[in-house]
């Protein structure tokens, strides 16, 4: 990172003035937020400062269920030192009030000096729509809710940090929610494709007017889906509409009129698969878009994955410094708040699913370094081999056997591997060459074939004369990432490996290191 090394040249105070500035120039997990029992899920916040310094967020809590319709009412933290750490308890600020739950929070603070709480009350698969409450007492009691859509009565998503107040030009002080309406059809379930509008307010939410309502198209006249929009103002005075959508990128739209009347949709440059970005203005003028980047992403790896952090300087046409922030494989990330607080940003997001809520502080020095590129793909040991059955095969570090009939060697989305067939008392051995340490055996991983169950995947050593398992994979392994083995004693020295599965599909012998490696700052 040449930014940090320029900056440590210019430091004369010492270690410790250097070992602070590295500890504050790099992206921080401040607090996770894991579901527990009562609390299936935690997921979608927003932040808010307050007058007196500290910071509030609040989320969505699920306390009857994890599904998007479950039970749930809304939660507070505070933090007192810009969003290093946080309260350890939750307050509840919402109750759950809606037939089925309140969700997606967006907090404002409006031009007057007041807070406003934005959130969907969602009372049915017909009835969701956005609400409004305010504090005069920075978030310590709410008002009673005004609803922002009194008719027509209808289903809309309004995803969270998305409600905008106007600063500039004929509008200026005009609130915009940018919302999808979908519709319940009665033979086919819900239309998910989306109705794109905005519900605006020029006169600080006391009362609301609809945009005319558009859909999204590609240049082929096809209809795409465009769900969960979100608004930034430009600074022409234009309003931009980024919006999850299908195609294979964000979708774009613009408004002249203050988010009254909306262009047709035209693809980004934000490669993104059907999932929702998130933008802020940043003191400098500059657009930060985070998103999860599937340029140059692998196939098989899934859709929420990377979180990805980009800036544009040309009002969203172009991004620059685009990284990686988090790449778990298993991480699914999505649904961002964004705040920026001094010289960084709090970023506030789902992670593993939709059920773990996450703040992370970026400093915008970070922002701004360049990209991190991935690791060279590696050759994979199975390249060369021959396809088809086999009953013993020689490998570069030694010879794996099996009962006729039950391992081939095939070729599939993530290159070439050997697929053991699972069921009962079928198993396959590999020799190795030389006696082994198992923590040596970096080129041998192990990819489940089909999410049908069961499945269960183990591998044994000899020890001695004895075989003892020595890892194992269970039915919660995820379907289409290639696993590094995780031995229980990587220290044991071995000869010999034995594998058996119990999935009708088997599982796949393979190279982990031959999948591109999406770099990331976190390295979980």
């Amino acid at each position: 990172m040449n930014f940090l090394k320029n900056a440590i040249v210019g430091i004369s105070c010492g270690l410790a003035a250097i070992s602070l500035l590295a500890a504050d120039a790099v992206p921080r997990r401040c607090i996770d937020l894991p579901p527990g029992p009562g609390n299936q899920r935690n997921s979608e916040g927003d932040f808010a400062k307050l007058k007196d310094g500290r910071i509030l967020f609040v989320y969505t809590r699920f306390n009857k269920g994890g599904g998007d319709h479950s039970g749930a009412e809304l939660a507070a933290r505070w933090s007192k030192d810009r969003g290093d750490t946080w309260d350890k308890t939750d307050r509840i600020v919402v109750k759950n009030d809606g037939g089925m739950n309140v969700m997606s929070v967006s907090l404002m603070r409006l031009d007057n000096g007041r807070l406003a709480m934005f959130y969907l009350l969602k009372n049915s698969e017909h009835d969701c729509r956005p609400t409004l409450r305010y504090s005069d007492d920075e978030g310590e009691t709410w008002s009673d809710p005004i609803c922002c859509l009194p008719e027509p009565v209808g289903y809309y998503v309004l995803n969270n940090d998305r409600a905008i107040q106007l600063k500039n030009g004929p509008h200026k002080g005009r609130i915009l929610l940018p919302l999808a309406r979908h519709s319940l059809a009665t033979d086919k379930g819900m239309d998910w494709e989306g109705t794109l509008l905005c519900a605006y307010s020029d006169d600080n939410g006391q009362t609301w007017g609809i945009s005319k309502d558009f859909k999204g198209y590609n240049a082929q006249g096809q209809r795409l889906t465009t769900q969960e929009p979100g608004v930034i103002e430009l600074k022409d005075g234009r309003v931009l509409m980024y919006i999850r959508a299908s195609g294979g990128y964000q979708q774009y739209s613009y408004s002249s009129d203050g988010g009254v009347t909306w262009t047709p949709t035209t693809p980004s440059k934000l490669r993104s698969p059907v999932s929702p970005a998130s933008m802020e203005r940043l003191p400098n003028g500059d657009i930060l878009c985070v998103w999860n980047n599937r340029d140059g992403v692998p196939a098989g790896v899934p859709d929420r994955i990377p979180l990805s952090v980009g800036i544009s300087k040309d009002e969203g046409q172009t991004w620059q410094f685009v990284k990686n922030l988090e790449a778990n494989l298993n991480g699914w990330y999505c649904y961002i708040a964004v705040e920026v607080v001094d010289d960084s940003v709090l970023l506030g997001y789902c992670c593993e699913g939709l059920h773990r809520s996450r703040i992370t502080k970026v400093p915008i020095s970070w922002l701004y370094t360049e990209s991190m590129e991935p690791k060279p793909v590696l050759k994979d040991l199975y390249d060369d081999l021959p396809e088809g059955p086999f009953t013993s095969l020689k490998l570069p570090d030694g010879t794996c056997t099996a009962a006729e009939g039950t391992a081939k060697v095939i070729s599939y989305a993530r290159g070439r591997g050997i697929n053991i067939l699972g069921g009962e008392n079928v198993t396959a051995e590999l020799a190795l060459d030389k006696p082994t340490r198992l923590g040596d055996l970096t080129w041998l991983g192990a990819e489940r074939f089909s999410s049908a169950p069961p499945y269960s995947f183990t591998v044994e050593a000899l020890k001695g004369e004895e075989w003892v398992k020595v890892a194992e994979q269970g039915k919660n392994t995820n379907v289409g990432i290639k696993h590094p083995l995780k031995y229980m004693d990587p220290n044991l020295v071995t000869t010999r490996l034995r594998f058996s599965c119990t999935s009708a599909k088997g599982v796949i012998l393979c190279d982990p290191a031959t999948n591109t490696i999406l770099p990331g700052f976190f390295k979980d």
